[in-house]
């Protein structure tokens, strides 16, 4: 029976240094895995409200003798607007705006042909990008990178 009981307790303390060694390795695996979580920068959302991005329209008309007038565009202050003057293109900046901001053309009356409208938009000072080509009397976009 002695011999039985020492077996025991030996076989014991082996299985108790088995379960040890793994529970060191699952704290360290653990603590490394919290340590890197709350070393990361911040995640996407928080960076991108301090983005500025910012708008570039541009009208043309197509053909020497095309012609369009009575527009409007988004704009950071409102809606800008054109009306009566006849022109062959136009193209103006604004900003800054956040992301989700919709930009948006309309046209009211065109002639001669229907004339291009294209959105770029530049993000934190980058080359302006162009997002949206659209011949026609209207075009959209809304600002999602």
């Amino acid at each position: 029976m002695k011999n039985n009981q020492i077996k025991l307790i030996n076989y014991m303390k082996s299985h108790f240094k088995k379960i040890g060694i793994f529970n060191i390795l699952f704290l360290t695996i653990g603590l490394f895995s919290i340590i890197t979580f709350y070393s990361c920068d911040k995640d996407d959302s928080q960076q991108n409200n301090n983005d500025n991005y910012y708008i570039k329209y541009n009208i043309k008309a197509p053909s020497p003798y095309g012609r369009f007038s009575n527009w409007t565009a988004s704009t950071p202050d409102g809606t800008y607007s054109n009306n009566g003057l006849q022109t062959s293109n136009w193209n103006q900046t604004y900003g800054p705006v956040n992301k989700g901001f919709t930009c948006k053309v309309q046209i009211g009356n065109y002639q001669g042909g229907t004339p291009t409208i294209e959105i770029h938009v530049s993000k934190n000072g980058d080359p302006f990008t162009l997002k949206t080509t659209m011949t026609g009397a209207s075009a959209s976009y809304v600002i999602n990178f």
